[in-house]
Formats: structure tokens, C-alpha cells, sequence
């Protein structure tokens, strides 16, 4: 029976994907009623992701997002929900023969920006990304490592491959590859880590072209004016990408060999990243309630301090630790009070993290704390008072009488 439905397929699909039939309101149908609508919708597209043939099933469902809803966000969320539900349903053996196809239409799902309608807004978009993340996530954690690597090569290349006459990759393609490797992070750990290796020249780049290296605030508002972009959701992805690296690259601090985080790769990434303390840079459309310091030290404490203390951790090693403390350091004597208390919190971070084992690195942190102590700035002095607390905290005893 399921094979005669095929032709039938696309009227069924437009039921089943719906908007209108979704969005259903309990004002105007009643509670019970719509419950009941949005429950036989589930239970149709359900019945068709485990029943329907996927040789039959999946190229309807890829011919009917090109030919009905490639411009249509709500749609192509929908859609976008189904197809994941089918690849969760398919045998091993029909997923080993399907995997290749539905891969290419997550990707095409990816793009969905380009085609979209100009009023299309960003809300929309963002939220065709999410589903498109989530249904891709229930794809591919079934796949092998066979399946699996040559698939990853090929979404990194879809990421990173040149996309425009000034030879500037995509920010959306690369912000959509950076939040996919953070979930698929958060999902498999350690599994993912030695697939890092791929990325990280990009990552490099992409902090290279974020980051600030000049200490001197006349230098850093000229580079911010005419150079460096905002931090956004990419930088915050690719930021968040290196704290996972780091945490889960078991072999790092090992004697084992492999890991993605050998001093090679530690000294092409780490000046980079301290640098992004000095991009102060906020969005012109953040609310007024949130002050650009405050956004600044948001962000600081959410992804740059976790980030840069977890690779400490990870590189496990004495010299590679002063190298990365000293260049925090340095950022402590910036001319911007903003960047002096970002250096703080990142030193704060260092020793939450290390703990005792950090307390080698005092000797040479102690000049540095003695200068934020007499900071005109009241905000620079008290983060700084607040990490000789933690410092004092694994030291166990006061750290005053070498501050004076």
C-alpha cells in the first residue's frame, strides 16, 4: 500500500507542511481541536517517514523544497523537521544508500539566505538555519566513521570554499559550520576532536580577522573604524569551537601522539585569540539597556576567558602556559580600561582552571597586578582585586606584602 501513495505524495506534503495548518490558533478553533490538528499532522508525517519507501519518499521530499518552498522560511522549517525525521527512521542499509543525497540537501537547506525572498527577515532566517541544524544532527549522528569523515571534508569545504569576486568566504556558510561542530561537540565529545585538525587554519584566519594586535586605544579605534569587524555569532561560534577543541582533545597533554593541540598548532592559534581581547567593537543595535562595557565583559566571560584557559589546559605544558599568560598580560597594559579588565578576567580564568599548578607563573604575574592597583579606572581596580582574591585563594596566603 505505501508504494501507491507516491503519486499522492506532494498533496499530502502540502497538508503536512503546512503554515497554515501549524500555526492553527486555539482562539479561533478551540483548544482541544487545534491539539487534535497539530497531533494527526504528526502522526501523517510520521507514518510517512517510517512507511513510504525512502527511494520513493526522499526525492519527493528534496524535489518539493525546489519546487514549492525553497523561498518559504515557515515551510522550509517544516520540511526541513520531516526529512530529519526520515533519515532517523532509515535502516542502516538504505542509510549507507541515501546518505550522500540527503547530505546534499541539508547543505542546500543551509543556503536557504540565498534564494530567500528580500523581506525575509533575519528571524526567519535564523530560524530555517535551527531547524535545518537540528534535523541534520539526527541525520549524521548515525553515520559511521567511514560515512562520517568524507562527509565532514566535504562540509568543510562547502565552508571555506571561496564565494565571492574579493575571494571572501561566506560568513553564513562558516557561521552555520562552526555552530554544527559545537553541536556535534557537545554531542560526541571526544569523538569529534581529531576532525579539528581540518578547521584549523580557518579558524586561525578567521581570528586574524577579528582580532586587534595594537595596545595603543588611538590605533585600535582606527583598525575597528575601517577593519575589524563585531563580534557576531560567527566569532562567538568559532571562539566556542576552540574551548570544545581544547576540551575534549583528550591526547593534548598526553604523551600519546595525534592530538589536534600540539605546540605547532598551539603557536598558529594562540596569539590570535589573545588578541581578541583588544576588539571592543559592540552591535549598533544592541539594546540601550546593555552598555557597550558590559557586553564587552559579557562576552569576555562567556567564550574568550573559558577559551583561552581551556587551551592552557589542554597544552599542559609550562612553556607553552607562560608564553600564553604573558601575551593576556600584555593586553593588561592596554590603553583601553575595557581591555585591562578582560585581561583580568582571562587571569581569573587561568588559575579557576590550573589552580596551584598555575601559581609557577605568579613571579612574572605580580608586576602586572601591582600597576591595575593603581588604576584610574575604579572598574579595572576592582576586577584586579578580585583576581588576587582567587589567586590568594590557591596560594593560601595574602599576596599584599608583594604588591607594595
Amino acid at each position: 500500500m505505501p508504494a501507491f501513495l507516491a503519486p499522492s505524495l506532494p498533496p499530502l506534503f502540502a497538508v503536512v507542511l503546512s503554515p497554515r495548518v501549524h500555526a492553527i490558533s486555539a482562539d479561533v478553533v478551540g483548544v482541544d481541536l487545534a491539539a487534535q490538528v497539530r497531533q494527526k499532522t504528526d502522526l501523517v508525517a510520521g507514518a510517512l517517514a517510517r512507511c513510504i519507501p525512502p527511494r520513493q519518499l526522499l526525492p519527493a521530499q528534496f524535489a518539493y523544497f525546489q519546487r514549492e518552498i525553497s523561498t518559504d522560511s515557515a515551510s522550509a522549517c517544516l520540511l526541513a523537521e520531516f526529512v530529519g525525521r526520515t533519515a532517523a527512521a532509515l535502516p542502516r542499509a538504505q542509510l549507507e544508500q541515501f546518505y550522500k543525497p540527503l547530505f546534499k540537501f541539508f547543505l542546500t537547506v543551509f543556503d536557504f539566505g540565498r534564494n530567500a525572498l528580500a523581506e525575509t527577515s533575519v528571524d526567519q532566517l535564523r530560524s530555517v538555519e535551527d531547524a535545518a541544524l537540528s534535523a541534520f544532527m539526527r541525520f549524521v549522528v548515525r553515520l559511521n566513521e567511514n560515512l562520517f569523515r568524507p562527509l565532514f571534508l566535504s562540509f568543510v569545504e562547502w565552508a571555506t570554499a571561496d564565494h565571492s569576486d574579493d575571494g571572501q568566504v561566506s560568513e553564513t556558510r562558516l557561521r552555520v559550520f562552526y555552530r554544527t561542530l559545537n553541536v556535534l561537540f557537545d554531542k560526541l565529545k571526544s569523538i569529534v576532536a581529531p576532525y579539528y585538525s581540518s578547521v584549523l587554519d580557518t579558524t586561525a584566519t578567521q581570528l586574524e580577522r577579528f582580532g586587534v594586535a595594537l595596545d595603543s586605544i588611538e590605533l585600535q579605534e582606527e583598525a575597528n573604524r575601517f577593519e575589524v569587524p563585531v563580534p557576531s555569532d560567527l566569532w562567538s561560534a568559532i571562539v566556542q569551537s576552540l574551548y570544545y577543541s581544547a576540551l575534549y582533545d583528550t591526547s593534548a597533554s598526553s604523551t600519546s601522539a595525534g592530538g589536534v593541540w600540539s605546540e605547532q598548532n598551539f603557536r598558529k592559534i594562540h596569539r590570535h585569540l589573545v588578541n581578541q581581547l583588544a576588539n571592543t567593537k559592540t552591535p549598533a543595535d544592541t539594546p540601550s539597556s546593555s552598555s557597550a562595557y558590559d557586553q564587552y565583559v559579557g562576552r569576555v566571560r562567556e567564550y574568550l576567558a573559558p577559551a583561552i584557559s581551556q587551551l592552557a589546559v589542554a597544552m599542559g605544558n609550562d612553556a607553552m602556559w607562560k608564553s600564553l599568560n604573558h601575551e593576556v598580560l600584555m593586553k593588561s597594559r592596554s590603553d583601553d580600561p575595557r581591555v585591562r579588565v578582560g585581561a583580568m578576567l582571562v587571569v581569573q580564568a587561568f588559575y579557576e582552571r590550573l589552580g596551584e599548578e598555575f601559581l609557577i607563573l605568579l613571579p612574572e604575574t605580580i608586576p602586572y597586578l601591582a600597576e591595575l592597583l593603581e588604576d584610574d579606572d575604579s572598574r579595572v581596580e576592582r576586577v584586579t582585586q578580585e583576581t588576587i582574591k582567587v589567586i590568594e585563594s590557591y596560594l593560601g596566603e595574602s599576596l599584599q606584602s608583594y604588591l607594595k
